[in-house]
């Protein structure tokens, strides 16, 4: 008896067929482009992990949820002032403070007490008249109202003598 030989990849009295090499060839083209793409893929990985190692930037990925920012009321209080600082009409009380020339008075300080709507400025004159002088114009100019001498005195020290003054005003928004 003679032996059998079975191939099923191939029929008998035929050439090998072109299809099965190109189907190798089509994966191993494949499998390199899938190794190409891996090896990218972790190298800009690493570079993610660089920036985010060099910006300080911590993940944490072992917690499910996010815990929520927990805010004080004192958080509100200090945004409402920063608010209202920035909405004061910083515009028309420096008009108005321009608005008086006097080359006898000079304003040294400006301190704003936002939750009052209180100016207090303190300043230095030439003499006592001046500083009249001085309330008398900020009464009259627009965006002021009860203006007052809260405290003066005379420079000893000085040979001018000049005058250094403290005035509290308020102000009024105007639109």
């Amino acid at each position: 008896m003679q032996k059998l030989k079975l191939n099923f990849n191939q029929m008998p009295d035929q050439p090998p067929r072109l299809a099965g090499w190109l189907l190798l060839l089509a994966g191993v083209f494949l499998l390199g482009e899938m190794s190409f793409s891996y090896i990218k893929l972790q190298r800009e990985r690493s570079e993610l992990n660089k920036e985010i190692v060099t910006y300080k930037i911590h993940l944490d990925m072992s917690h499910k949820e996010t815990p929520r920012q927990q805010y004080a009321e004192a958080d509100f209080d200090e945004a409402k002032k920063i608010i209202k600082r920035l909405s004061t009409p910083w515009e028309s009380f420096i008009k108005g403070l321009e608005s008086i020339s006097s080359k006898k008075v000079a304003v040294l300080s400006i301190e704003p007490d936002m939750q009052a709507g209180l100016l207090r400025l303190e300043g230095e004159a030439k003499d006592y008249p001046s500083v009249l002088t001085f309330i008398t114009q900020l009464r009259e100019t627009k965006p002021f109202s009860k203006v007052f001498l809260s405290r003066h005195e005379y420079k000893r020290d000085d040979p001018q003598h000049p005058v250094v003054f403290t005035i509290s005003m308020h102000w009024v928004k105007t639109s």
